[in-house]
């Protein structure tokens, strides 16, 4: 039978901690997850090959706790542990699990078997992307930029051949500080750019080049995007139990 893991984040404060181990109790209270796991900045720091090429960059940029460089890899060692066939959901510490709504995430991870990726979107890539990063993948035709730029705080994923690579080159271009960090593009961005939206950034754009994200359906169904950053729920369910 395949395995269904669930994983999220937290580091630097207590508030981050007590999101996620709050997330992790939602997430157990499904009752339909084989293992989820709160990774943690120990975590990283008990990783030595991780910690010894990362370390400066993350201690010397507090954003996203190194500007999220962590989110990739963390997604990249937990597939390592599955199989093919396997699925993966991810959410960041912020989000909140309804347990209304398990039927729909039961329902969904029969669907990214054919979706590959279920995420959300939000505004216009152009917007949101340094040039540097649109021509280093090639991402040039308007078919791309004038579409919706893929979120990565809440994923959804098949464990295959396809996304393992695409994870793997997710982590490997944020190994590139320049490509996930808010230094100036040395090329001439768009004149619509607002900013850069970090590992975001790079991993909406991969998605798109190897067609690999649904365009039918939204995590946000089965996700609750609320950047709740404590352990206390803003949904007040979290007492419920599952139900029978």
């Amino acid at each position: 039978m395949n395995k269904k893991y669930f994983i999220t984040f937290g580091a630097g404060n207590t508030n981050y901690y007590e999101a996620s181990d709050r997330l992790i109790k939602q997430a157990n209270n499904l009752c339909i997850f084989n293992k989820t796991i709160s990774y943690t900045d120990e975590f990283l720091k008990n990783d030595n090959i991780f910690w010894s090429q990362h370390q400066e960059f993350i201690e010397n940029n507090k954003k996203g706790y190194g500007y999220w460089i962590w989110k990739s890899y963390i997604i990249k060692k937990t597939c390592e542990q599955l199989n093919d066939g396997d699925v993966l959901l991810y959410a960041d510490c912020g989000c909140e699990i309804d347990i209304r709504k398990k039927d729909k995430i039961i329902n969904y991870m029969e669907l990214v078997k054919t979706e590959y990726i279920i995420g959300s979107k939000t505004a216009l890539e152009k917007k949101y992307n340094k040039m540097d990063l649109i021509l280093l993948l090639n991402i040039l035709e308007n078919k791309y930029l004038d579409t919706s730029q893929h979120q990565a705080g809440a994923l959804l994923f098949l464990i295959c051949k396809e996304t393992r690579i695409l994870i793997n080159l997710w982590y490997d271009l944020c190994c590139d500080y320049h490509n996930i960090d808010d230094s100036p593009s040395r090329s001439q961005n768009l004149d619509c750019f607002i900013d850069h939206r970090h590992d975001q950034s790079v991993f909406s754009l991969l998605t798109k080049k190897y067609q690999l994200y649904s365009t039918n359906y939204s995590i946000e169904d089965c996700i609750e995007y609320i950047r709740n950053k404590s352990g206390n729920s803003q949904i007040n369910i979290s007492n419920v139990t599952n139900p029978r």
